[in-house]
């Protein structure tokens, strides 16, 4: 039977739809590195919060120390917004990614589906011949002279 004559162009397209495959995997993890992130500083931000109004509900209220606070809050809040702009960039990495999946995997079964029409019709040609073999032995076992 011949050989697939794509079979290097296969392999070669298989992995690159692994290397895509990584690339997905990379982009997720680090996007939900991101959104852990936030979400301690967030936690950190509570935990703030509830200092201030602690402070504030204080009989002797100690300046210095709630706006030090109010600072370290403005600072969190900052980088809340700033990872949010990450996180919605990582997003749209992990969307590119998917879709260069998606148009590897496509690129794979395409070719998948050529080498599988290719040994169907090879099996079909060797069957044919087979078949034909076989005959032609019986008529000449047969023949009558």
């Amino acid at each position: 039977m011949a050989k697939f004559p794509l079979d290097k162009v296969l392999d070669f397209r298989r992995h690159l739809r692994l290397e895509k495959r990584n690339a997905l995997a990379k982009t997720l993890a680090d996007e939900r590195e991101l959104v852990a992130h936030k979400e301690r500083v967030e936690r950190q931000r509570t935990v703030l919060l509830d200092e201030l109004t602690e402070l504030a509900q204080a009989q002797d209220v100690d300046v210095p120390a709630t706006a030090r606070r109010r600072a370290f809050l403005g600072r969190l809040d900052i980088e809340v917004m700033i990872l949010d702009d990450h996180i919605a960039q990582a997003r749209r990495r992990v969307e590119i990614a998917r879709n260069e999946l998606v148009k590897a995997d496509q690129e794979v079964k395409a070719l998948e589906k050529l080498k599988d029409k290719h040994i169907a019709e090879q099996n079909y040609v060797a069957a044919r011949n087979t078949e034909r073999d076989l005959s032609e032995q019986w008529q000449a076992a047969n023949w009558n002279w």
